[in-house]
């Protein structure tokens, strides 16, 4: 769980202080080759550990398993029956980071809640297009999975609270700064330092900037899915 391998999106540190399990389904079970009712890879996320357990997790979802099926999350969809042919669902090259300056990321990024430790989970479904499946040439028998890739097993931004909680409230980005003044290593103390600073500066509006992004992970609980065709 070092997040340091090639290419990836997301770096998550050594021992991160909350671990997220994603699961992945197909909905329905199987493809059907003549329904025109759509098809949907099915992500579920919940909390495997955190040091608060009666508190949910509030998380930016782009790019991470949990924002859509073209953000490098995913494989292309592979037939397991024909190697040669695939459901391209990729993207090609490079996803650069999108982080702008702003005093309020939730109005340019999507974010979503996970229920506390125990208390539920997040699921959300990621359509396969139509016109993706057609210029596949799927046949009838044929088998397809499609599987998580490592790139994007984490987040830019979280914090221990609900949606909710956070009405009204400021999503204020992180600060690199708190990596780079440190030597490279996290310092809590040094952290909460920055962290007072920077809630400060907006106004009589309340502001976080939730908590270092590297220390929330993504573990694939159930990382591929297989699906036939009828």
């Amino acid at each position: 769980m070092t997040g340091r391998g090639s290419g990836r999106l997301i770096r998550t540190s050594d021992n991160p202080s909350v671990t997220i399990g994603i699961t992945l389904s197909a909905s329905p079970s199987s493809m059907s080759l003549t329904s025109q009712e759509p098809f949907y890879i099915v992500v579920t996320a919940r909390i495997l550990s955190t040091p608060y357990p009666e508190k949910s997790i509030t998380l930016r979802t782009d790019p991470t398993p949990l924002e859509d099926l073209s953000n490098h999350s995913f494989r292309d969809i592979k037939c397991t029956t024909d190697p040669s042919k695939k459901i391209v669902i990729s993207p090609f090259g490079h996803l650069f980071p999108r982080d702008i300056d702003t005093e309020d990321l939730r109005k340019h990024f999507p974010f979503v809640m996970i229920p506390p430790k125990d208390q539920g989970v997040y699921s959300i479904r990621h359509e396969v297009l139509r016109n993706k499946i057609e210029a596949a040439d799927i046949q009838k028998g044929e088998r397809y999975t499609v599987s998580l890739t490592d790139k994007c097993l984490g987040t830019r931004w979280w914090t221990f609270a609900s949606l909710e909680d956070l009405e009204g409230v400021r999503f204020a980005q992180w600060q690199s700064q708190i990596d780079a003044d440190a030597g490279g290593k996290f310092d809590p103390e040094l952290t909460k330092e920055i962290k007072e600073e920077k809630e400060q500066k907006h106004g009589d509006m309340p502001v976080t900037m939730g908590e270092q992004p590297s220390m929330l992970a993504m573990v694939p609980e159930v990382g591929q899915v297989e699906f036939e065709v009828f």
